[in-house]
Parts: structure tokens; sequence; C-alpha cells
């Protein structure tokens, strides 16, 4: 209880799970540092006693520091985004730009699994236009939803965010049980864990929601589609919400632009579909450029 109540007074941008392990680490050695030097000025020029009770008070407000705000020293995670190179955030835990989405994340395949073997690739729109569900679009070149598969998708968002469909329905999406799945929050995004591997990354609830609509009428669509591996599902269905064209929280219009996404630890630009009318975002790419 008094854990709890310690972590409302967290800077939430910077601790907990948006705790930036380097920065962390880094600002410990400083607190440690400046300590030990408190501490041995203190001894030289006063006494063993003074000297220890200063190493002691320096060594407590650095973590205190560090618990609330994240780091000791001021303007930290901007440097850490500049100067630390991603192999060394890597060894901290922190995924190369785009393996973790919406967190300040960027994106990870929705209900993708390590797999002890790799599935052969899947040519994704072959499949989808096979499957019925896209089609070359009017006068272009490029694909769109097909009308049929369109308005069924849409009944199935409307139906499963009308009845408040939450993540209990992670479980099937990610063919696993439900005690296997771990979900870490980010703001309106959330990614999910499945024996300690990242396996879905969802930009916003609404996100969510079209997958499990898309997924629920691929399944009546296609007799093979429980057979189709996660690893494809995911795939499929992450790639199927760039072809949305009214936003699965609201009902508003999307669009496709490009945006900066920050953490701790990186900053980067990514391509994104995004609501208009109630800023929901249903789709972000790895990162650009």
């Amino acid at each position: 209880m008094a854990t709890d109540t310690l972590r409302r007074y967290q800077d939430p941008e910077y601790t907990g799970t948006n705790r930036c392990v380097p920065c962390t680490l880094v600002n410990s050695a400083i607190g440690i540092l400046l300590s030990g030097g408190i501490g041995a000025a203190g001894a030289i020029w006063a006494t063993t006693a003074v000297g220890v009770a200063g190493a002691g008070v320096v060594l407590l407000l650095s973590a205190v520091s560090i618990y609330f705000k994240g780091y000791l020293v001021p303007g930290t995670p901007a440097l850490t985004k500049r100067y630390f190179p991603p192999w060394l955030l890597e060894l901290f835990g922190k995924e190369p730009a785009g393996a973790a989405a919406g967190v300040a994340k960027s994106a990870a395949d929705p209900a993708v699994r390590e797999e002890t073997e790799e599935p052969a690739e899947i040519d994704l729109e072959t499949y989808l236009v096979e499957a019925g569900a896209l089609e070359p679009c009017r006068g272009g070149e490029d694909l769109c939803l097909t009308d049929p598969f369109q308005a069924e998708w849409n009944e199935a968002i409307e139906r499963i965010r009308d009845a408040d469909v939450g993540r209990e329905r992670l479980p099937a999406l990610l063919d696993t049980t439900a005690e296997e799945v771990t979900v870490e929050e980010h703001g309106s995004a959330f990614r999910a864990r499945v024996d300690g591997q990242y396996v879905g990354t969802w930009e916003s609830r609404g996100a969510f929601v079209a997958d499990i609509a898309a997924a629920e009428v691929l399944g009546e669509w296609l007799d093979d589609w429980e057979s189709v591996p996660v690893t494809h599902r995911g795939q499929l269905l992450n790639g199927l919400r760039l072809f949305l064209t009214t936003c699965p929280s609201c009902g508003g219009a999307l669009a496709f632009g490009t945006d900066t996404v920050e953490s701790c630890c990186t900053t980067h630009e990514v391509a994104a579909v995004s609501c208009e009318d109630c800023e929901t975002r249903v789709f972000e790419s790895d990162p650009v450029g």
C-alpha cells in the first residue's frame, strides 16, 4: 500500500514501464561517485563522521530523485537519445527503434509469436487478394478493400466496440492461454508478452478492436484461417489496418501521415494512420528514413 502511494508521485514519462535503464544506471553511478566525493571531502576538511553523514545524505537524495523523476542529472534523457548508440541500448533491453510500438512505441507486428521454426514467407497482398479482402482500386494500381469484406469488417468492428469486448479476447488472437499473457500499458497503447517474448503491440484500443473484428471475418471467409501460423496472422491483421477508411473507435475519417515518436531513449519518425476526429492511432510503421 505504501509503495502504491509513493508511485503516485513518480513522473510517468520516465518511471515505471517507461523507465530508461541506461539513464537509471548512469545516474546511479553519478550519485555514488558524488556521494563518495562528498564523503571524502567531509572526512578531510572535518571529521570522518561528517564525511559519512554527508555521503549518506547525497546518496539518499540521489536515490529519491532517480526513483521519482527517473534521473538525477537534468537533461539525461535527451543526452541518452543523442549519444547512446543503438547497440548499447539493446544491451539494456531497449529494442531497436521500431521494435516496441506505440509506447512511445513503434510498431512490432501485432500477434507475432516467436516460434522454433520460422514458417515460410507469405505474400500478404496476394493472400488477402485471394481471400477476397482486397482488390485493385477503381481506376488505379493500388489495392482497396472489397465492398463485401469492408461491409462485414465494419459490422464486426461496430458490434465488438459496442459490446465493449476487451483483452479477454487477446489469448485467442495470440493462440495461447490467459495465464501465459502479460500485458504492459503505454498510455493508450499496450503490448503483450508470452514466455518473456513480446508478441504484439497495439497503438490503441481501436487498433485492437479492428484486429479482433478482422480475425473474425477472415475466420468465416477462410477454411484454413485457424491453420495460418500466428506470425502470419499478425502480419495480415496489421497490414489490413492500412486499408481502413473509418476509425474503429469513433467512425471518423482516417488520415495517413508521419509523426515523431519519442521514448526516454530514442526519437524517430514513423508513418502512421490516425483519426482526424478522436486522434486514435490505428497503425504505426517501423521508423522511416
